[in-house]
Parts: C-alpha cells; sequence; structure tokens
C-alpha cells in the first residue's frame, strides 16, 4: 500500500487554505486538491507491505516522543517545477516545530529500516497540480495560525479521479 507521514492542520488553517483555493480558482488553470485532503508531508514512503505497516506505526510512535502540539502560521504562496506546469503551494510565515518533527519522524522510519523521499523538508500545503503560471497574477493568500496537535500515517489511493486518503494510524501530540 502507498503510505505516507503528514502532520494534521488546525481547523484555522484549513480554512484559510481552502478560502486560498478558491481564490486561485479565479486567476489559474491546473487540478486542485481537495481541501479535505491538505496536509504537510512529514515522510513519503510510497508503497509498503501490509506486514510493514505496524513497524511504520511503531517508528511513528517514536519520532513524536516528546514534542509537544505547536503553533503554526500559514505564509506565501510557491512552486516547485516548471511554470508551465507547477506544483503550487501554501507555506508558512512561522513553521512551528515542523522540521523537528519531520527530522524526527524521519529518523526513526530509517532507523527501522524504511525507506522514503529523502528531499529536504520544506514545510508547505499543495494546493494545485500541473498549474500554468506563466500568466496572470496570483491572489494574495488567506492567512491563519493555530496549532498542529497530531501526526498521522496515510494510506494514499489513486485508482479514482482524484487522490483518496485514509488515516491509518494517528499520533496526538503531548507536552
Amino acid at each position: 500500500m502507498r503510505l505516507f507521514v503528514a502532520a494534521e492542520l488546525p481547523g484555522e488553517a484549513l480554512d484559510a487554505l481552502a478560502e486560498t483555493s478558491a481564490l486561485l480558482r479565479g486567476s489559474v488553470r491546473g487540478r486542485f486538491v481537495a481541501p479535505d485532503s491538505f496536509h504537510v508531508t512529514l515522510a513519503f514512503l510510497g508503497e509498503v507491505e501490509g506486514h510493514g505497516v505496524d513497524a511504520v506505526c511503531s517508528a511513528i510512535d517514536r519520532g513524536c516522543v516528546g514534542i509537544a502540539p505547536f503553533r503554526v502560521s500559514l505564509g506565501d504562496l510557491g512552486c516547485f517545477g516548471k511554470r508551465s506546469k507547477a506544483t503550487l503551494w501554501q507555506g508558512f510565515r512561522d513553521a512551528g516545530n515542523l522540521a523537528a518533527l519531520a527530522e524526527s519522524v524521519r529518523a526513526e522510519l530509517r532507523d527501522a529500516g524504511f525507506s522514503f523521499d529523502v528531499k529536504a523538508f520544506l514545510p508547505h500545503v499543495t494546493l494545485m497540480r500541473a498549474v500554468d503560471l506563466t500568466e496572470g497574477e496570483l491572489p494574495a493568500p488567506a492567512l491563519a495560525e493555530g496549532v498542529v496537535a497530531n501526526v498521522v500515517l496515510f494510506r494514499s489511493d489513486l485508482s479514482g479521479q482524484r487522490p483518496v486518503y485514509e488515516a491509518l494510524h494517528t499520533v496526538e501530540l503531548v507536552a
């Protein structure tokens, strides 16, 4: 099964991201990410055999130990890839402990023998894919802040019209 680990965003941030997504609909064309799919990926594992899920959950549990809930603040828009076919995302003015959380979870996954996408961690939320940014201007994004309190292991199903994410395991961050 196709797996990734993500930080669950607070409701205030999710509302602001949905507002930004709505603003973008009048400005650019591309494939929009559904608001119920917004998250911050901490580690993308890709295909993992079913028998490995328990070990992944244990690694996530260990990676979250000692990390208390923390505040984040949404920031500017950014993009990956060519401007004619970009991935558009919203970053953070203050990412709180997202980088420390990602590093801790990744270290535990690595120690448990799991491979994952090793690109440098850049905290962001993907809003659109295959976007043409060669013309027009992007609107100012909606901003919000809130507390990140959960880390989730998701199964990603790409067989339908849009990705469907199923939560398999949730870890509540505690002070």
